[in-house]
């Protein structure tokens, strides 16, 4: 079994190109999410961090966080970024941001892919190494290069990043009425907290709702199993596209869905975006063939960069001692004029040279036109024409060569080893024996065990889920293994009503960019911050105390952001609920749009009292102090109505 595993993920190769589009796509997202948390990290980091203490270091941290994203986009020292990235993800994600009662789910696919990362071949096309490794090859004289392969198994490990994230989220899914009604989607999209906008439109149709929520039910459940043959995997992996790109179009949670789109587009194989280039991309006829001196090592590297950067293949090059000849706009000019400057044709019918050829390439690239343009213009075209003409005089040239040690059958040099382990499959299946067990050990924390083999309330159950919890303080901060209960019910099944905050002075009220008027989420509650706020802040279940701390968290950092001087006297922060009906079991058209037409009304208000900033519940004067946030706001909604009694 062990050597079927290994010849069928570690022998087998396959092109490396998804793997680069996972490189980019994981780096792009991953900035996009340091810069959320670059700017809102007084209320993200633990209070008592160093990165909360110091911010010289959390500065420094973020800038060579933010430069190894960087290299990594770009594929250059992209080994050493991608540790960098892992040291950096586990000390913040893994330590400093970590809430155990609620992790931001995306963090567990940011750890386990920073992992990754460090071992997997990103770099091997679509980089600057991949084009400093063309300049290398050049040097030899090799033309033409095969496709660059990796070994199966980093697509694997992929696979399982996202397919066990799904198999494990679909556990808890089996447990909830939410779902298993076919109403998982619909519930928590007609609550305005949860999107961004009214979504009536998508949601009121109960048939298409259920058939969203019955269909994501299979889709997590069977993905893995189905994914791993080939013909399936390209519409497995486009079904997750879409799913997830719904996700983002309604909910505020963009760095989820456009981390979970790069991972399924980074599992397509590369056949599938063969297709898609040959028939949409790639040129159908070369607009310009261009004349090179193939005993100019520079020329030979330059013609090796160049082609790379033609995506389009617009372009034909041609080495000028054994195709002039055949081209009748070079007949005439003599042999060293040739081998002076480069020369290119375009469409058969003009001739460029020197300068005005690399403004050709660039014009025939197609991406790259306007810089081409630029080129062929004053004072542009003076200057280069000027480096250029330098450049050509001192260049080095070797001795006469035949097909034979010129042509295309020059072997390349052997592949260079991409990792310690290079060649190896035992560190590789370790891994995946690693990965697998502790997958099973996990997922003892999943309400499933209990509701369909060892019963809710048993022991057995309570075992297991202590189980689960000690492991994942293991494994969470290194590896990012983790539950994943994605929009349960236990989300939403205590929120009868929706908090925000308001700032009041004589002129105006401004609501705080977390809801609008409707409910809506805005910029202080999306992503990270909206999942912060909504389960860690004013979800009423959560203790009054870490409620309060968390509003006046909130309220510091919009003054200090807004410039607004909230110990003058001026102004208030007032604290506003709005009731809404929470759904799960049932569908009732027009929800969504009830719970927006709700009224909000004050609870409370954020106040200097004493030189610091102070929260007081209306009505609380004399009263002990609440247990939830739910039971605070209920004492203060029943001490303005009693107050408001005749």
């Amino acid at each position: 079994m062990w050597n079927k595993l290994k010849e069928k993920l570690y022998d087998r190769k396959e092109p490396a190109f998804p793997l680069a589009l996972f490189r980019i796509g994981f780096s792009l997202v991953w900035m996009l999410e340091l810069l959320q948390m670059m700017t809102m990290r007084d209320l993200i980091f633990q209070k008592d961090s160093l990165a909360a203490q110091v911010p010289v270091f959390l500065t420094a941290l973020f800038v060579l966080w933010m430069i190894a994203l960087f290299l990594l986009l770009i594929g250059y020292l992209t080994r050493p970024a991608a540790i960098v990235n892992y040291v950096i993800s586990v000390y913040i994600l893994g330590f400093v941001v970590v809430n155990e009662a609620n992790n931001w789910q995306v963090d567990s696919l940011f750890l386990t892919g920073s992992f990754l990362l460090m071992f997997m071949p990103v770099s091997a096309c679509l980089s600057i190494e991949s084009l400093m490794e063309r300049r290398r090859q050049a040097r030899v004289r090799v033309r033409k290069l095969p496709r660059p392969q990796a070994r199966f198994i980093h697509t694997a490990f992929l696979i399982l990043l996202i397919g066990l994230f799904y198999l494990d989220s679909m556990l808890y899914k089996l447990s909830s009425d939410m779902y298993l009604s076919g109403l998982g989607l619909w519930a928590p999209a007609s609550l305005p907290f949860t999107t961004y906008y009214d979504v009536s439109w998508l949601i009121d149709h109960e048939w298409l709702v259920r058939l969203m929520g019955y269909s994501l039910l299979v889709y997590e459940g069977v993905y893995i199993f189905l994914v791993w043959f080939k013909r399936l995997r390209v519409w497995m992996s486009l079904a997750g596209v879409l799913l997830h790109a719904g996700v983002l179009f309604v909910f505020p949670i963009p760095a989820m869905s456009l981390l979970v789109i790069t991972i399924h587009l980074a599992i397509i194989p590369e056949s599938a975006y063969r297709k898609l280039y040959d028939r949409w991309i790639a040129a159908k006829r070369k607009r310009l063939t261009v004349y090179y001196d193939r005993l100019c090592p520079l020329c030979r590297q330059t013609v090796g960069i160049l082609s790379a950067l033609d995506f389009r293949k617009a372009i034909e090059w041609k080495a000028l001692q054994d195709f002039a000849a055949e081209e009748k706009l070079l007949a005439d000019i003599p042999e060293a004029d040739l081998l002076h400057d480069i020369y290119a044709v375009e469409k058969g019918e003009k001739l460029h040279k020197g300068v005005d050829t690399y403004a050709a390439v660039l014009r025939s690239m197609g991406w790259a036109y306007p810089a081409g343009l630029l080129l062929g213009l004053p004072p542009f075209h003076g200057i280069a024409a000027a480096i250029y003409g330098k450049v050509a005089a001192k260049r080095k040239r070797e001795g006469g060569c035949t097909d034979s040690t010129c042509g295309i059958g020059i072997v390349a040099p052997p592949e260079q080893a991409t990792s310690p382990f290079a060649g190896k499959f035992w560190p590789a299946g370790t891994f995946l024996l690693l990965w697998g067990v502790s997958f099973i050990v996990i997922s003892f924390g999943t309400p499933a065990y209990g509701k369909y083999l060892t019963g809710e309330n048993s022991s057995l159950t309570a075992a297991l889920r202590d189980t689960a919890a000690v492991y994942k303080r293991v494994t969470y901060p290194v590896l990012g293994w983790t539950n994943h209960g994605v929009y349960t019910e236990t989300h939403y099944k205590e929120y009868g009503f929706q908090t925000r905050l308001v700032y009041v002075d004589r002129e105006s009220s401004v609501p705080l960019p977390i809801m609008n008027d409707s409910g809506f989420s805005r910029g202080y509650k999306v992503g990270r911050q909206w999942d912060n706020w909504a389960y860690a802040s004013v979800k009423p279940d959560i203790p009054y105390e870490q409620a309060k701390n968390s509003m006046l968290d909130y309220a510091v950092f919009w003054a200090e952001d807004s410039g607004t001087d909230l110990h003058s006297g001026s102004g208030t922060i007032v604290i506003q609920r709005k009731p809404i009906e929470v759904a799960m079991d049932y569908f009732r058209p027009g929800l969504l749009q009830d719970n927006m037409d709700q009224p909000w009304s004050r609870i409370g208000e954020i106040a200097a009292s004493g030189g610091s900033l102070q929260l007081m519940m209306d009505g609380a004067a004399g009263s002990g102090e609440p247990g939830t946030w739910g039971e605070a706001v209920e004492d203060a909604v029943g001490a303005t109505a009693s107050a408001m009694q005749p």
